[in-house]
């Protein structure tokens, strides 16, 4: 008898850890599979998606996969870089031409700029960043500075390497309110303050491209998606569908995109 109440008890925690598992769980459902092949690919604050194909063109779809805009431009070689931190204002970055192009939210040009104005920089990277403004990182001076948005200095780190003994391999940059956030490839993302000062560096190694959501990076290492707390040190795996090896992903605001050589597929995250 006691045997069989222990055996019924057994069955009833193993029950509850099951449910309480599955309630935590969660799955991804597919949204849309775009037969386009893509080089770079973001989500917005509003869950639209952009992707630079290889031939440059940039494309703009809607929540659910839907075509909207492209936009393209064949004077200024590759697009390397794009920033839609602002939904309304989609930030293009051609670093061999140093040159930027800001479009509307209808992927329509507003304005562009060329760094090689001066020849004494030479910048990697840009970012947005509050007040309609711009962050760019300077390799040649190791220098981040914030731009207005008419391309005016309105605040230097100063040398990075003289102050911090930090000399970047800069290859991605993303800025929120607070914060500005440098991968240094191999070492970690270097986070500073708005005011350009050196804060922390998670030791964490993306790929290239992260996200940043509240206190979180998220972010892909080789074949997993990872979310890690900056403040906490906490880090977490977010499960994936199945995927090929190879394929370049990212998570933002429920929405996660797969790239693959065949094109791309977006998808939602659903609790279960």
């Amino acid at each position: 008898m006691k045997n069989k109440n222990l055996l019924k008890l057994l069955l009833l925690c193993c029950c509850i850890l099951i449910l309480g598992w599955k309630s935590n769980a969660q799955s991804f459902k597919l949204i849309k599979q775009i037969d386009t092949l893509a080089k770079i690919a973001r989500v917005d604050n509003l869950g639209n998606l952009f992707v630079v194909t290889p031939a440059n063109e940039l494309m703009k779809f809607n929540p659910d996969g839907k075509f909207l805009w492209n936009y393209t431009n064949n004077s200024f070689g590759d697009i390397d870089q794009i920033d839609i931190t602002d939904p309304l204002r989609v930030i293009l970055y051609y670093q061999a031409y140093q040159q930027v192009v800001v479009l509307n939210n209808n992927l329509s040009e507003i304005s562009s700029y060329s760094f090689n104005n001066n020849p004494n920089q030479q910048i990697a990277l840009v970012a947005s960043a509050n007040n309609n403004g711009f962050w760019i990182y300077d390799q040649l001076n190791r220098e981040l500075k914030k731009l207005s948005n008419n391309f005016i200095d309105e605040l230097k780190s100063g040398n990075i390497y003289q102050r911090n003994g930090i000399d970047m391999n800069a290859v991605y940059m993303l800025s929120n309110d607070q914060y500005v956030f440098i991968n240094d490839a191999g070492e970690g993302v270097r986070i500073f303050d708005r005011f350009g000062n050196y804060y922390k560096t998670a030791v964490i190694n993306p790929v290239k491209a992260f996200e940043v959501e509240g206190d979180e990076l998220i972010y892909q290492q080789d074949n997993k998606l990872l979310r890690y707390n900056f403040m906490t040190f906490k880090s977490e795996e977010i499960k994936l569908p199945i995927i090929k090896a190879g394929s370049t992903f990212s998570y933002r605001l429920k929405r996660l995109f797969i790239l693959n050589e065949k094109g791309l597929t977006l998808w939602a995250l659903n609790a279960n």
